[in-house]
């Protein structure tokens, strides 16, 4: 059976990652939709604006076979660890093909790569530039790129949005590996990543949505993007930062600048400054206002804020790193019959994919989703007490 994977989130899950998927049966003669898709955290560091096994169904009911969980310590990364733990887990699943979304499907992601390998000797040598310190990497090695390569080179072209960026994080995992997977870029319709406009017409970002969703009242616009909305209550898909706010605050308040400095990611002082203004903030986004500068971005700050409220450790990290590629465990989110059967042929693989969420060992991450479901304003059981509908 051939499998092509997605790396996804669905946060939430919309009319764009609907067309993403027919594209996929169209364009290639995969027989099994395999989705690593973020559990409960996502990557900007916030909590799914919906759960995880919801998500899920979501995406089964329109066509994927089979979901697995990127665990909340992969879900939360930047780009290229995000990448890593993404493409770790389909190549555990033995997908042969990764497919991905992009605006320009005329770059060569393979010329890209090649550009991208020369210019390592001189990102290293930036990092030392004061002006270039001050910078995002994916800013440093848009200027490099276009630099060494002009702005009609490959590089340089891909580093223009998001998405492409994630893209090309996934193609180094696949080509610097060496795994014997291919790529497929598939055209991005609609909105791009960061529109916040809805149009019935055309396919809405996720950024949209989630703005939306977040209001008191839903419109026949978001009825349009998101169908499914008509059969849930109006008290879901509305989880967000606000709701974590007092447990972040309680976490700052009980924590030492030493405890501080433990956590995965807390580097240049920075414990000193969450110490001193967290008592000033009335709410997360005005605390994340009053920390935020040109070199901590708004995400970056907002996946610290998430290691301190979740409580990961670099020590954490650094076992986790040490298995991100080839991951001994994976939680098996839902499955359709096509995915029951691929399933099946897994069973001989290395890696132990769990089908029974109670029976999981992996305790780091049911702490984590306790976490989410106790705040989660949903009002949903814990997650351990519910199984999954698997069709």
């Amino acid at each position: 059976m051939k499998a092509c994977g997605i790396i996804a989130e669905y946060n939430p899950f919309h009319k764009g990652h609907h067309y993403q998927i027919e594209q996929i049966r169209k364009q290639t003669d995969a027989d099994v939709i395999v989705v690593a898709m973020s559990g409960n955290f996502v990557q900007r560091g916030e909590p799914a604006i919906e759960n995880k096994w919801h998500r899920a169904k979501m995406a089964l009911e329109n066509g994927a076979d089979l979901i697995l969980e990127l665990p909340t310590l992969s879900s939360t990364q930047a780009t290229d660890w995000f990448a890593a733990g993404g493409v770790g887990i389909l190549h555990a699943a033995k997908c042969q093909e990764i497919a991905f979304g992009v605006e320009d499907i005329r770059i060569d992601y393979q010329v890209a790569f090649k550009e991208w390998i020369t210019l390592q000797t001189r990102i290293k040598e930036d990092v030392t530039n004061d002006e270039m310190k001050s910078l995002t990497y994916a800013s440093r090695l848009t200027l490099i790129a276009k630099e060494n390569f002009g702005e009609d080179s490959s590089l340089y072209r891909l580093m223009q949005q998001p998405n492409q960026q994630l893209g090309f994080a996934y193609v180094k995992e696949i080509l610097s590996g060496n795994l014997p997977i291919n790529f497929l870029t598939i055209e991005r319709m609609g909105n791009g990543h960061s529109d916040e406009k809805i149009q019935d017409e055309q396919f809405a970002s996720g950024t949209a949505l989630r703005k939306q969703l977040l209001k008191s009242e839903r419109n026949h616009q978001l009825y349009s993007q998101l169908a499914y909305l008509e059969e849930v209550s109006s008290r879901e898909y509305r989880n967000h930062w606000e709701q974590y706010w007092l447990l972040l605050k309680y976490q700052l308040q009980r924590s030492s600048v030493e405890e501080l400095r433990m956590i995965y990611q807390m580097d240049e002082g920075i414990e000193y400054r969450f110490k001193r203004i967290f008592p000033q903030a009335n709410s997360f986004h005005d605390f994340i206002q009053l920390l935020k500068n040109k070199r901590w971005t708004w995400a970056r700050l907002q996946r610290l804020c998430l290691y301190v409220l979740l409580g990961i450790t670099k020590k954490q990290m650094e076992k986790h790193f040490e298995s991100i590629r080839k991951p001994k465990e994976v939680t098996v989110l839902g499955f359709s019959g096509m995915g029951r059967k691929y399933l099946k042929k897994l069973r001989e693989e290395e890696t132990l994919f769990i089908t029974n969420y109670a029976d999981s060992s992996i305790e780091a991450q049911k702490k984590f989703d306790n976490i989410y479901d106790i705040m989660n304003p949903s009002g949903y059981k814990s997650a351990q007490q519910i199984k999954p509908e698997m069709k």
